[in-house]
């Protein structure tokens, strides 16, 4: 990639910064107690230009809708998830009660769920696998567009009885329209432009979709660029370098203002069409997704220093290739800096086919509905000039739904679900052997609504193969999953929700395979190949037992009237919990790591509330509380490392028929509840704002908005991220941006 494909500026950081603010337990109090009330307001809600149409959660297997749903479930479309749009999925999410982003510097943002990411959190196109290698290493981004979504839906919780090994932690579902499932009138599109001031990021949405007769057809495209991300303060924690250090303290200043080697580029487009009939469809779709983005400058020298601890997440495992891209668009692109440090770019690009149907039947079951894809996933490790590592990734994945004819408040689902991947890795740096991964699952989820109180049950069996292609530690492994639970319609407007589910996970190829020899034993230390997103030597366990969860769920959720919101406590036991520990063992001056199994547990709450304040003719006042917080420990190893501090925020919404204004102010607790050698991470105060104007043209819509992000020019340090000590969050930020409806 040439240089000026990724452009870098070093701007001077703004050196007012307004000090963190106190946490005051008294908002995560009033979020609970606020939680709990059930008084009316019994005015009409006058909600900016908002639809009220019932909230079918498309990722619950039985498709309730969100009131009757048994799982937590964060929804985000229409104008909230254009609203919230961000570079990455994690940015795109962060603001969601329950979910944080584990940030890779600005290019990569992987969703926190409860504390978990990465192998146990399933991210989903449409309700099928991404097949990308973002869940097994930290600096590797979705390979989805957010930007591309209508809607995204977050299942909080163990979801392995829906969707699988890799949701025991939770599931993120990327809904678009690439697949239509109805016929339009006439022909519609949509055209959005935005350009972000931290990063000079600018980017560019379009869309287009109709009908031919009974074929609808869809056509998307994004475009995005920016340059390096600026911030406030240094990108160097200064509690890392000597001061008595000439070159450290040189370093530390030409990190001020700006996280260097963070300028990304992406385009993504989307062609598809279906075949519209009384009762179903048959469609069609293709995906091709090119992002390059840098790595922060340093993290191949400092991050290390922060992680000396247990990886609970240990997925890091490369898989790219590329031998479509030209070369000789990289040589130019990255020349280090003055003390000799290589830049970093990760060049990816994914090629996707979707067949989607939904065909009516008769007998026992009335309809079947299924997804399969075929990805073909590349992706390049550029040090400097030179490739340093080329992984590929094929696979086909499928899912196929059979829905019973619903009788007497009883429904079912039967469904399956299989994939095969191929894995493999060329170059200096590929420390995990090839392996061809294949998975088969059964599933079953069966319901009784007696009226006042909604049961719901459920099991899962699926085996996962792994099979190398050079040697013989091949391994194979079935696990179970089950979950019960009962929703209570205490009244017409709130509900009571309890649940039990327990979740199996079998190791992935990385935590079985990490510089281990065909014979199922390690590499000699001579021939360890380091991970360099980790500056670990990571060392398999190939006898792994699977991951074991128990999860217990109790929320309360008022979901119509005046007020709305929802309380949810849940424990999460997890028996042999597999993690990444360190060990006192060095190797040319770079730490042996091993996978290991311990008991862990995740302990936690989430609360939000929204309420009106003041209605008056066509203007409305809102005010909203959220607060969540997590508590994770290893049975006998001390805290779990990188868990989400405990945060709680307040949020001001005006609205009328033609524009609305937001105010939201979170704080962000000091998390010094750390694994051994981890760092405590400093609280922060987060101020944000967001306006948007309705207007006519011509004939059509069209709309202009103002959001505001990190007022206060705060540093930011955000406690997932594995690279916090050397690339914190964006300065002070205003992103200005117009969408055209036609």
């Amino acid at each position: 990639m040439s240089s000026n494909r990724i452009v870098r500026t070093a701007h001077a950081g703004f050196s007012a910064r307004t000090k963190s603010a106190q946490f005051k337990v008294s908002i995560l109090s009033a979020a609970i107690s606020s939680s709990l009330l059930s008084t009316q307001l019994a005015a009409q809600d006058l909600e900016h230009r908002e639809e009220f149409l019932e909230e079918i959660v498309v990722t619950a297997t039985l498709h309730r809708s969100r009131a009757d749903t048994v799982l937590p479930v964060n929804l985000l479309s229409g104008e909230e998830l254009r609203e919230q749009i961000g570079a990455t999925l994690g940015a795109t999410l962060a603001e969601q009660v329950g979910v944080n982003s584990a940030s890779f510097g600005p290019g990569v943002g992987a969703p926190v769920i409860r504390g978990q990411s990465a192998n146990r959190v399933q991210i989903l196109q449409g309700g099928i696998g991404n097949i990308d290698a973002a869940a097994v290493s930290p600096d590797h981004a979705n390979s989805l567009e957010p930007a591309l979504a209508t809607r995204i839906e977050v299942i909080r919780g163990p979801a392995t009885l829906l969707y699988g090994n890799g949701a025991i932690g939770g599931v993120v579902n990327v809904i678009d329209n690439r697949i239509p499932t109805r016929l339009t009138e006439g022909t519609k599109g949509m055209l959005e432009s935005r350009h972000n001031s931290v990063s000079d990021q600018q980017v560019s949405v379009g869309l287009l979709e109709g009908s031919i007769g009974q074929v609808a057809w869809h056509v998307d495209g994004v475009y995005r660029e920016s340059n390096d991300l600026e911030i406030a303060g240094f990108a160097l924690n200064p509690v890392l370098l000597d001061s008595a250090d000439p070159e450290a303290m040189e370093e530390l200043a030409e990190s001020r203002g700006v996280v260097r080697n963070t300028g990304a580029r992406s385009n993504a487009q989307s062609v598809g069409a279906s075949w519209i009939f009384e009762d179903g469809y048959i469609g069609v779709a293709f995906n091709r997704l090119d992002n390059q983005y840098g790595i922060p400058a340093g993290s191949h020298t400092h991050h290390g220093e922060e992680h000396h601890d247990e990886d609970h997440d240990g997925d890091h495992e490369d898989e790219h290739d590329e031998d479509h891209h030209d070369e000789d668009d990289h040589d130019d692109e990255q020349h280090g800096d003055e003390h000799g440090e290589e830049d970093v770019l990760i060049d990816m690009r994914q090629d996707r086919i979707d067949l989607e149907f939904e065909l009516p039947l008769s007998g026992f079951f009335d309809e079947v509905h299924g997804r399969i894809g075929a990805v073909d996933y590349e992706h390049l490790e550029i040090e400097g000039t030179e490739i340093g590592t080329r992984y590929t990734q094929s696979g086909v994945e499928g899912r196929v739904a059979l829905h019973q004819v619903e009788a007497e408040g009883r429904q079912g689902v039967v469904g399956f679900q299989g994939s095969m991947r191929e894995f493999a890795a060329l170059g200096s740096e590929a420390f995990i052997p090839a392996t061809d991964i294949g998975s088969l699952a059964l599933f079953t989820v069966q319901s009784l609504d007696t009226g006042s109180v909604l049961f719901e049950a459920g099991a899962r069996i699926e085996r996962q193969t792994l099979d190398q292609v050079s040697g013989g530690c091949d391994r194979s492994d079935t696990s179970w999953s089950g979950s019960g639970s009962a929703l209570w319609r205490m009244t017409e407007q709130s509900n009571l929700i309890f649940s039990v589910s327990h979740s199996e996970r079998a190791a992935t190829v990385d935590e079985r395979y990490s510089n281990v020899q065909g014979d199922c034993t390690e590499l000699p230390l001579e021939l360890m190949v380091p991970h360099a997103a980790t500056q670990r030597l990571e060392v398999g366990l190939p006898d792994a037992d699977t991951e074991q969860a128990t999860n217990f769920e109790f929320g309360l959720r008022k979901h119509a009237g005046g007020i709305t919101g929802e309380l949810n406590f849940f424990y999460n036991d997890i028996a042999d919990y597999i993690y990444l520990a360190n060990t006192e063992l060095e190797y040319d001056e770079v730490m042996v790591s091993r996978f290991r199994q311990e008991d862990a547990s995740f302990i936690g709450l989430e609360a939000q509330l929204s309420a009106p304040l003041r209605r008056s003719g066509d203007h409305l006042t809102k005010v909203s509380f959220f607060a969540d917080y997590v508590r994770a420990e290893l049975d006998s190893s001390g805290d779990v490392p990188r868990i989400p501090p405990l945060r709680a925020g307040i949020e001001l919404q005006h609205s009328h028929v033609h524009w609305q204004a937001k105010l939201r102010w979170q704080e962000v607790q000091q998390q010094d509840n750390v694994a051994f050698g981890e760092l405590a991470s400093a609280g922060y105060s987060l101020l944000s704002a967001y306006a948007d104007w309705h207007f006519d043209l011509g004939n059509r819509e069209a709309l202009v908005f103002l959001r505001g992000t990190n007022l206060l020019d705060e540093e930011i340090r955000e406690h997932p991220s594995f690279l916090k000590e050397v690339a914190p969050g964006a300065g002070r930020a205003w992103e200005l941006g117009v969408r055209f409806n036609f």
